[in-house]
């Protein structure tokens, strides 16, 4: 970042707290409070459900799709039953998405990247490169993913067993999925980085995930230990 393709800002409410870069032509002064009531409109929308559905926040475990609840609570409901997850485990990766799609259909940008909390999705018209951080591993921000447009819009979420706040039953350093769904790269991310008991896991759970067909691409790191698969270029 930091150059004339893009011009950057931060929006935040409560517990969501975003980054947002788009296309510099595109950008006006409309964007960040268009972006700031998105969020807390789809805030709203997930508070409103967990206050009848309690169940949908606490579960560590699927949940029933009611069939009748907002596009946003049935993406999360959906990716976490197909990971293994709880909802929850989706929240991130989906809001990135939703929040991302409103900004390019409000203001027709030609580039969005939407980062929460770690979790990325993101519309491009030329190629970027999406750096892996992993704490203290010697190997952190030395793993590099090349993203085409054409390869757009799509998700690229982490997951860690020893950094942030987030509950995680693995050590992973990070597990980054890829897929052009925000819920899905998010819970996959959760439900593979649990996965994770020692470094020398590394290579099987990457393989175990790239078994899923709507994952792109795997990236796992634990101490000086990588395993990488899947369609997107690395660049190392």
């Amino acid at each position: 970042m930091g150059n004339e393709r893009w011009q950057s800002f931060t929006s935040a409410f409560r517990e969501t707290d975003l980054w947002v870069a788009v296309d510099s032509p595109g950008f006006n002064k409309e964007t960040e409070p268009f972006t700031l009531d998105r969020i807390i409109h789809y805030r709203n929308i997930l508070e409103m459900y967990i206050e009848q559905n309690p169940e949908f926040r606490d579960s560590l475990v699927p949940v029933m799709n009611p069939g009748s609840a907002h596009p946003l609570i049935s993406s999360m409901i959906d990716a976490a039953q197909a990971a293994g997850t709880g909802p929850m485990s989706a929240v991130a990766g989906t809001i990135a998405e939703f929040i991302c799609s409103d900004l390019l259909a409000k203001f027709r940008f030609q580039e969005v990247i939407i980062e929460n909390g770690g979790d990325i999705f993101m519309k491009l018209a030329s190629p970027a490169t999406i750096s892996v951080y992993a704490g203290t591993s010697p190997l952190s921000e030395k793993i590099n993913l090349v993203i085409k447009p054409e390869e757009t819009p799509l998700s690229i979420c982490c997951s860690s067993g020893t950094i942030g706040h987030s509950l995680s039953f693995g050590v992973a350093d990070a597990c980054m999925i890829v897929c052009h769904s925000g819920a899905l790269a998010d819970a996959y991310a959760t439900a593979f980085c649990n996965e994770v008991k020692s470094k020398e896991m590394v290579q099987k759970v990457t393989e175990m995930a790239l078994q899923k067909d709507v994952i792109l691409s795997v990236v796992i790191i634990k101490d000086d230990k990588v395993a990488i698969g899947g369609q997107i270029e690395i660049k190392i």
